[in-house]
């Protein structure tokens, strides 16, 4: 009796073209959730960084700047060598920017006059008020009178020239979202007092 031979040897087995495409296409849809989360992420790191910054921004309180803008001379009076004397009214415009995204409340302040070989020759009085947020307010009319009998006057009256210096503190609160914080203006400004002109000249502020 013949004997039957059976191949035990593996034969070759291959996929169908459509397993092979099923396979690619389940590893694409595992990658495109990945990419997609990766975005989302960084979007978020994106918007919570820009949002830090404009905070930095928005929240930070600086102190508002004071500036001395112009003077008017009036009323000047002139004594001689024999009786050296002046008197005058200054009428100045000052200037006070509020860079602060919040209001700036300021009290009612002093400032004064000094004149280089005496010292304070006048004061002045700075009514309070407001500056909104981001603004600039101009306070007019400020009028300090001037005054000194020193016999030190002799030699500037005849050169015609009398060296000032005008300081102010404008203390105030800055209101920023609900933030409150103190701060203090200062200005200090150099001039002369041209007394043949009758007006000043040379104002520098620091």
């Amino acid at each position: 009796m013949a004997e039957e031979r059976v191949n035990l040897a593996p034969t070759g087995i291959y996929g169908r073209s459509d397993e092979q495409f099923g396979w690619k296409n389940h590893r694409k849809s595992q990658e495109e959730p990945s990419k997609c989360l990766v975005y989302i992420l960084a979007t978020i790191v994106i918007v919570v960084g820009g949002c830090l910054i404009l905070a930095q921004i928005i929240f930070r309180i600086t102190t508002p700047k004071v500036e001395l803008l112009s003077i008017t001379v009036r009323n000047l009076r002139l004594g001689n060598s024999s009786s050296p004397f002046f008197n005058a009214t200054l009428v100045n415009e000052i200037a006070i920017k509020n860079p602060n995204f919040g209001g700036f409340e300021f009290e009612n302040s002093t400032g004064s006059v000094a004149y280089k070989n005496i010292g304070i020759v006048g004061e002045m009085k700075i009514v309070g008020g407001r500056v909104d947020a981001r603004k600039t307010a101009r306070l007019t009319g400020i009028q300090v009178e001037i005054a000194s009998n020193s016999g030190n006057l002799s030699s500037d009256l005849g050169l015609g020239l009398l060296e000032l210096r005008s300081v102010a503190e404008i203390k105030g609160r800055v209101n920023v979202m609900g933030r409150r914080r103190w701060k203090t203006g200062d200005m200090s400004c150099t001039m002369k007092l041209n007394l043949t002109g009758r007006f000043i000249q040379d104002l520098s502020c620091d």
